[in-house]
């Protein structure tokens, strides 16, 4: 886990995550269905 942490430049403020929130609560998120969405910074990718 430590060695994951240190892949990132920074954690994620509040309000950066919010804004994903307020998407996926919002209408022009009405098409999007059964997907896990990482709110990570590109942390996930980095495992491909």
């Amino acid at each position: 886990m430590a060695r994951d942490a240190s892949r990132m430049v920074r954690p994620a403020l509040a309000d950066e995550v919010a804004a994903v929130i307020a998407f996926l609560c919002s209408d022009a998120s009405r098409w999007v269905n059964g997907v896990n969405l990482p709110v990570d910074g590109g942390l996930a990718a980095t495992y491909l």
